[in-house]
């Protein structure tokens, strides 16, 4: 009865975090598509002189909604695995507490990169892909440059969102 009540309480919180993150995600999406269209107001006309441009800006598009697309899938995979070593009545005590603390942080992990892709746009770069592996993490930022007060802002959003150092922390430019 004991554990029956803790695999509750813990499948509950455990819901009310992925909710939260969902409603993140939707919030974030809605956010954006209203701030594109805030931004650059109508769309510009393809001319020969914008085409390029247009189109190297829609390949670094196109590898952020790719990124996140198969993040997302491979996330979702990984929590599918680790919900049912949990509801697997073959799992033993060690294994699912092992299994529930991998979910626990998995979650956190996705929150975080959440987090710092967001605050990342929010300080005026166009997209932004963070990865948390193991104690470290990589952003790549589509930019063609960045300069050195940039990077530190960069690293301040990341470093206060993760707690992780400087030195864990990987900054690429995806243009």
């Amino acid at each position: 009865m004991g554990k029956l009540k803790k695999n509750r309480k813990f499948i509950i919180v455990l819901s009310a975090a992925l909710l939260l993150l969902a409603g993140a995600v939707w919030l974030n999406l809605k956010l954006n598509r209203g701030n594109v269209s805030d931004v650059l107001g109508a769309e510009p006309s393809p001319t020969p002189e914008n085409d390029s441009e247009e189109t190297s800006a829609n390949v670094f598009n196109d590898y952020f909604n790719a990124f996140r697309s198969e993040r997302s899938e491979v996330r979702a995979q990984e929590i599918d695995y680790l919900r049912s070593i949990i509801n697997s009545e073959l799992t033993d005590a060690e294994a699912m507490k092992d299994a529930q603390a991998r979910l626990f942080e998995l979650v956190s992990k996705m929150e975080k990169e959440f987090a710092v892709e967001s605050q990342i746009r929010g300080k005026g770069f166009l997209d932004a892909a963070a990865t948390y592996q193991g104690n470290s993490m990589t952003v790549i930022i589509d930019s063609e440059s960045l300069s050195d007060e940039e990077v530190a802002r960069i690293l301040d959003i990341i470093m206060t969102e993760t707690g992780l150092p400087a030195s864990s922390i990987r900054i690429s430019l995806g243009s």
